[in-house]
């Protein structure tokens, strides 16, 4: 039998965030705490998914201390070689996915197939592949075939009601990257500079410098309606949210997008990419029977169509009515959502923890 001294997760200690994986990753351990599971925070440090070979030394020496540690899969996918050996030594390594590495953009055809033979090493070598949504689990299931895989999607915690503003204000918030797409929010909204709105986006900028500066540039044409406050958290952050009235979130992959369920429990609606796992989060709490697709509280779009993007935000912007419908179908979902408890039961579970 496991013991709590058994247990570890280990996570990374030096990633830029705010994120929603260091989200994800802090509020479970929180509610296992609350809830009377120990286990061991290990913050592993060095640059995952590209660690050196102190980093990598640092991690299998944690992995020995333990008899089962689940590992965040930024650090198990960069790690075949520690995650084998420790498998070998009796140690149970089981790995949390919150996006497979060979989803992420800016990676040309040889790196894609060094990271895709990489993790797929390492979840050969697992216990367990817990994914964090079921878009995620098929992603998985579709690159790496038969893996022991379960899920542990996502919570969210309750949070007061948005006010909105007048004009209505739009926030994007994530990181600043080729990924998210920021770059097509801007495009699509260019022409609608006619209309009435502001936007903020908010988040730290991603590894691709001159990414984060096109889309700062971009911005910029467009005068004082937009705002490039970079990282938000705390009172900063409840602030945006309270005077917010739509989140887009034109993302080319997204795990599930935790920031799509935190506006929905504030009855702010959403757009998010479709095809991607933030579809799954802005339908995962709608009424079973609410079954037609306008009892959505937002649209899923193309993430590689920007006109598409400029028609549903230009129809957002000039239909009040459509405004309050999105509005009311949020607001009738918030009360629906997935409490972290639940989450980190799942976990806890697919573990046998």
């Amino acid at each position: 039998m496991i013991t709590a001294g058994d247990r570890a997760f280990v996570v990374p200690a030096d990633l830029p965030g705010p994120s929603g994986g260091l989200t994800y990753n802090r509020r479970v351990l929180q509610t296992w705490r609350s809830q009377g599971l120990a286990v061991t925070e290990e913050p592993v440090s060095g640059a995952w998914p590209s660690p050196d070979e102190p980093a990598r030394q640092e991690l299998a020496h944690t992995l020995h201390r333990y008899r089962s540690v689940l590992v965040d899969g930024i650090i198990a996918s960069a790690a075949p070689e520690e995650i084998a050996q420790a498998q070998a030594a009796g140690v149970e390594v089981s790995v949390l996915m919150h996006l497979p590495l060979p989803a992420e953009t800016g990676l040309d055809a040889a790196q894609q197939r060094r990271v895709t033979a990489r993790e797929r090493r390492a979840l050969e070598h697992a216990a367990q592949v817990v994914c964090t949504s079921e878009w995620a689990r098929r992603d998985v299931a579709e690159r790496y075939g038969a893996l022991p895989l379960a899920v542990a999607a996502p919570g969210c915690d309750a949070a007061p009601l948005a006010c909105g503003s007048a004009p209505p204000h739009i926030l994007f918030l994530g990181s600043v990257s080729e990924r998210k797409n920021p770059l097509l929010l801007l495009r699509a909204l260019e022409p609608l500079q006619s209309l009435d709105w502001s936007l903020t986006i908010g988040g730290p900028r991603g590894a691709d410098r001159r990414y984060a500066e096109a889309v700062a540039s971009a911005a910029h044409q467009f005068a004082d309606r937009i705002s490039l406050p970079g990282p938000l958290a705390g009172k900063s952050l409840e602030q945006v949210w309270d005077r917010t009235d739509l989140l887009v979130l034109p993302s080319l992959a997204e795990t599930y997008g935790m920031v799509v369920t935190e506006a929905l429990a504030r009855g702010i609606p959403a757009v998010v990419g479709a095809g991607t796992g933030a579809q799954e989060a802005l339908t995962g709490a709608r009424d079973p029977l609410r079954t037609d697709p306008t009892a959505l509280p937002g649209a899923a779009v193309d993430p590689s169509d920007e006109t598409a993007w400029t028609a549903v935000l230009e129809e957002w912007l000039g239909n009040e009515a459509l405004r309050r419908h999105w509005r009311t179908n949020a607001v009738a979902d918030r009360d629906r959502l997935r409490p972290w408890s639940e989450t980190a039961k799942n976990l806890s579970t697919a573990l046998r923890w």
